[in-house]
């Protein structure tokens, strides 16, 4: 068989050729966050929800930034800790996110939470929503926190076995 658009064709029996372009960037993130690994949990969780990521963006944001944001696009005038932009096509996973961290370490307080994980649990909540999850409603809400929960201890594990 040749392989049309290649420079070099090079006839064989089979050929499979694998192209993973995964992009997750994350603008601002927390220094105590490795951005690898939570892109490698981010992958793992996602591919478990039979998704796949095409883009994502993360913005941290101040607190200032994403009260304007929240006026502007969604007409609240509240602090809120996550802003989602969803550009979602079928599986395909394209989305941008803006993170306030101010919010992050209130919720974090007052739910007696480390801010590492509370940060874990916005980053996984936009995720969520992109792949149609909800919590409009009491069912939604715990079903969206078992979820959250369940990236916070896929980032755990794979952490550990970095170190």
């Amino acid at each position: 068989m040749l392989l049309p658009g290649f420079p070099l064709s090079v006839p064989c029996k089979s050929f499979i050729f694998v192209q993973i372009l995964i992009i997750v960037q994350f603008n601002n993130i927390p220094d105590f966050l490795d951005q690898d690994q939570v892109e490698t949990a981010l992958v793992g969780f996602v591919h478990e929800h039979t998704y796949r990521i095409e883009k994502l963006v993360y913005n941290f944001v101040s607190k200032e930034e994403l009260h304007k944001m929240n006026q502007e696009f969604l007409n609240h005038d509240t602090h809120t800790d996550i802003i989602t932009f969803d550009y979602t096509i079928k599986k395909a996973l394209r989305a941008e996110f803006f993170i306030s961290m101010w919010a992050v370490v209130r919720s974090a307080k007052s739910h007696s939470q480390s801010t590492e994980n509370e940060v874990l649990r916005v980053i996984s909540h936009g995720v969520l929503h992109c792949m149609g999850q909800n919590d409009k409603n009491r069912e939604g809400k715990e079903q969206m926190r078992k979820s959250e929960n369940r990236f916070i201890k896929m980032f755990h594990v794979k952490q550990k076995s970095h170190v």
